[in-house]
């Protein structure tokens, strides 16, 4: 039976739903001097159109705790996190501006990616939709390990292009890091024994197996 859920699946494992990550209130990147137009939210592939989120919703841009109605917005990017204020609407100096919205870390295509890599590993070519159903939790791991491995990398990278010096990130952003290399890894092992373990009796593919003799080689004595 063909894998037709296996990105969905993907994406469940790595809690990157369409609402599984949201940003409150959060700082927003853009000098705030009454002329700059143009800011940015920190995180890029952002799920939340700020300029068609409906002005009844909790989700969008606020100045000063207030929700900016989109009709003063001419631009939103959310693959790259940039939006831009009506020239007539622009934060003066001492307004704070943030914004509430939705993330989601990986696009389709790099589900697919990540799943491709994983059939590999496992010797199947790329066709991961074919995957035998017992192997596909092995499949998911490895896929996932890919997945945090490339947060790791991109978050470290995002994080030195994004903050000025005076921004730099703090000690909890660097360990973040880390904790999605680790996780990556622990991914990746376990994505190996579940492998083995299908591979083997109940996971017990170092112990010897049941019926087979053990022969005893007789001792003979030269000839003369």
């Amino acid at each position: 039976m063909s894998w037709t859920t296996a990105t969905d699946d993907l994406r469940l494992l790595l809690n990157d739903g369409a609402t599984d990550k949201i940003r409150a209130f959060k700082r927003v990147f853009g000098d705030i001097n009454g002329a700059n137009d143009r800011f940015k939210t920190y995180e890029f592939r952002r799920i939340t159109d700020f300029k068609t989120e409906d002005d009844a919703s909790a989700l969008g841009v606020y100045i000063d705790g207030v929700k900016v109605s989109n009709a003063y917005l001419t631009a939103d990017d959310p693959l790259t996190g940039f939006f831009t204020f009506d020239s007539l609407f622009r934060p003066n100096s001492g307004q704070v501006v943030e914004a509430t919205y939705y993330v989601q870390y990986f696009l389709e295509a790099e589900l697919q990616s990540f799943l491709r890599l994983g059939q590999n590993w496992l010797g199947y070519g790329d066709d991961y939709l074919t995957t035998p159903q017992g192997l596909r939790p092995a499949l998911l791991q490895y896929a996932t390990g890919e997945g945090y491995q490339k947060l790791a990398m991109r978050f470290a990278e995002h994080s030195s292009e994004t903050y000025r010096l005076e921004d730099m990130p703090d000690v909890k952003r660097i360990a973040l890091v880390a904790e999605y290399k680790n996780a990556g890894a622990q991914a990746k092992e376990q994505a190996h024994t579940l492998r083995n373990e299908f591979y083997s009796r109940q996971g017990q593919h170092l112990s010897p197996l049941f019926g087979v003799l053990s022969p005893t080689i007789r001792d003979v004595a030269p000839r003369r």
